[in-house]
């Protein structure tokens, strides 16, 4: 198995690198498919530093009658919603994969979608540690945020064209229903904090 998720993140690494090859380095097997689910495994304890470093930083975290949530009730939340975002986008891609007759290159997609997250999280992690997303940070910590979170989305792109083997506008429908899910359970998971 380590030498899978070893392979699977060069080969998440040569999709941020534009690489056709990238797919060469992934199981794109039904069992791969199944295996490229560890990859929640691989970041769940760093999306914990992450929420243990986000608690309190971010608006809208207070109960209504003044005293914040403790931060682990706040990770326990946070968490769950994470682990549910990650296994609902699959189950959406279903429905769309089938719509968008991309049903042949679904499976491919969602294991190079599994274990490019681990990417993901690798950039965005030490970028939040560096420039905490606090009110009060200042703008060019601020930019810094932003720009991780664009490159991360056009990474997604990426990684839905590689994947999916589809269009333009269909990799960024992905990528946009992809954000709108994720948002729509961290609002969830917001509104019981």
């Amino acid at each position: 198995m380590l030498s899978e998720i070893t392979r699977s993140l060069h080969g998440a690494w040569r999709i941020a690198r534009m690489d056709p090859d990238a797919l060469k380095h992934f199981d794109l097997t039904i069992d791969g498919f199944w295996r490229s689910f560890a990859a929640v495994l691989v970041v769940a304890p760093f999306y914990v530093v992450f929420l243990i470093f986000n608690h309190g930083n971010q608006p809208g975290l207070e109960l209504p009658t003044g005293p914040a949530v403790s931060i682990e009730f706040f990770v326990a939340v946070k968490l769950v919603a994470y682990i549910a975002s990650w296994l609902a986008f699959p189950l959406v891609m279903v429905p769309i994969s089938r719509m968008l007759d991309l049903s042949q290159t679904y499976v491919p997609y969602i294991i190079v979608w599994n274990w490019s997250n681990v990417l993901v999280m690798a950039v965005i992690l030490p970028t939040v540690l560096m420039f905490p997303p606090a009110d009060e940070a200042g703008p060019s910590a601020k930019m810094v945020l932003m720009a991780a979170q664009v490159t991360m989305l056009f990474y997604g792109y990426l990684v839905a064209r590689a994947g999916l083997q589809c269009k333009t506008l269909t990799a960024i429908g992905v990528v946009v229903l992809d954000l709108l899910l994720s948002l729509l359970l961290s609002l969830l998971a917001g509104r019981l904090l």
